[in-house]
């Protein structure tokens, strides 16, 4: 079993042992890993943006009148959305976060993975800081 299914495998329990066994469970998983996914590939973005200004770090959309509706629709579209729709393909399309779920049991992988995501975060803006300010 690889990471990705282990750190699904310890969502899926997590949630479903603190939530009943209605579907509701299912969307709070989803969306914590999609954004973990999202702040990855955010950091990756990022680096590769202090070694080429020329990248772009949001796809740009021009819906409404003013800049921040734009941008978070932007930031929900490049960083969210593409992760939550290939997530759910590859998890809960044909109920297979249920044979995932019980090959996992009592891990703290998906913790350890939120927080080493969220601690990746900080190297870019230090390679900025260090090398190009």
């Amino acid at each position: 079993m690889n990471l990705y299914y282990k750190i699904w495998a310890d969502a899926i329990n997590q949630a479903k042992k603190n939530k009943a066994e209605n579907n509701g469970w299912k969307l709070m998983p989803l969306i914590s890993i999609s954004i973990l996914m999202g702040v990855n590939l955010l950091t990756l973005f990022l680096l590769l943006h202090a070694l080429n200004n020329h990248l772009l770090l949001l796809f740009p959309v021009h819906i409404f009148y003013t800049t921040g509706y734009n941008t978070g629709i932007s930031v929900i579209i490049t960083y969210v959305l593409p992760f939550i729709i290939l997530n759910y393909l590859l998890i809960f399309s044909n109920n297979q976060y249920q044979t995932i779920a019980q090959k996992q049991r009592n891990s703290n992988v998906f913790r350890n993975y939120a927080l080493i995501s969220i601690g990746l975060i900080i190297v870019p803006l230090l390679f900025k800081v260090v090398f190009f300010s």
